[in-house]
């Protein structure tokens, strides 16, 4: 069975609680997942993984953290068709 530091670690983000995660455009025009944190530097990630991973979230119990990413997640992929 996953655990959650695992599945994190997976997806290449630290065991840190999020301040914040939203959709962000980078340099490219690409819309992505970030992934801010009170102690360190925001990451971000592919709109793709971070649905998947939103998935994994939820077999794991972890909805609220999923009902988050996939807000997220969301929101991108309608600002990408704009």
């Amino acid at each position: 069975m996953l655990t959650l530091p695992a599945l994190l670690l997976h997806n290449g983000l630290p065991n840190l609680p999020q301040s914040l995660i939203e959709p962000h455009r980078n340099r490219a025009g690409v819309w992505r997942i970030k992934f801010s944190y009170e102690a360190g530097e925001p990451l971000s990630m592919d709109v793709v993984q971070a649905a998947t991973m939103a998935s994994d979230l939820r077999e794991l119990g972890e909805v609220e953290l999923a009902d988050e990413v996939t807000t997220a997640v969301t929101t991108a992929k309608r600002y990408a068709t704009m």
